[in-house]
């Protein structure tokens, strides 16, 4: 089984998120042979993408490190986009089961107005962190290809309406008279400016990192302003 989301809630302004503790988010394979071959194309696809990058790998490639043929990658995907895709439908599922424990681990009626927001940017920041090579490859394929561009879109969507349940839990500690969309625009500004300072693999002079403690700081500063919090 996946293994669990670990929130950590330090006496800080900042929370602390550990996705993933000692198993793969690729599913683990029932007992039929359909669903172990799948599982052996979709971890073999997944590391030659992020190793060797998605144009430079081949059919071929993923047929000969997972040990099936061709022919069998063939009956399952019309061609390597569709791989992707079936990766990001098995990472989304697993995140998304994640986020539910996360959110029904405590009480967030009596949390404060201010440990939602800051759940909801540790969700952002720390599968930025840790999921930085996968994401690298989704941002660069979901402009090229127009399904996953609309299964991300549905995915981001839906936790944005997980989050604003929570918000609405504190409706009253937020000033802003569209408290919705207000919560969508924090979410897509934030999270682009998180995938933004994962992208380059290699800049020592970038300003933005998604690790860095005060760029967290700054951006709770910045969504709790947006969002009108009371006192903050």
């Amino acid at each position: 089984m996946p293994s669990r989301a670990v929130l950590n809630m330090p006496a800080t302004d900042l929370l602390s998120i550990s996705w993933v503790e000692d198993s793969d988010w690729v599913l683990t394979p029932t007992q039929t042979r359909s669903r172990k071959t799948l599982q052996k194309i979709l971890t073999s696809a997944r590391q030659l993408f992020i190793e060797n990058s998605y144009n430079a790998t081949t059919i071929a490639e993923i047929s000969k490190h997972a040990g099936v043929s061709s022919g069998s990658i063939y009956n399952l995907f019309v061609d390597k986009s569709a791989i992707v895709r079936a990766l990001y439908e098995h990472y989304r599922n697993t995140r998304e089961g994640q986020i539910v424990e996360l959110l029904s681990g405590r009480d967030w009626a009596t949390a404060s107005p201010l440990e939602v927001v800051q759940l909801h940017l540790e969700i952002i920041f720390s599968s930025s962190r840790e999921d930085a090579d996968f994401l690298r490859l989704i941002e660069e394929r979901r402009m090229a290809d127009s399904d996953l561009f609309a299964i991300q879109a549905r995915s981001e969507n839906a936790f944005c309406e997980q989050m604003m349940t929570l918000y609405q839990l504190h409706r009253a500690s937020f000033n802003h008279e569209d408290l919705n969309s207000a919560v969508s625009y924090v979410h897509y500004i934030i999270r682009g400016s998180a995938l933004w300072s994962m992208l380059p693999t290699h800049n020592a002079e970038q300003f933005l990192r998604v690790a860095d403690r005060r760029y967290q700081a700054e951006t709770l500063r910045m969504a709790c302003a947006y969002l009108g919090l009371k006192g903050y």
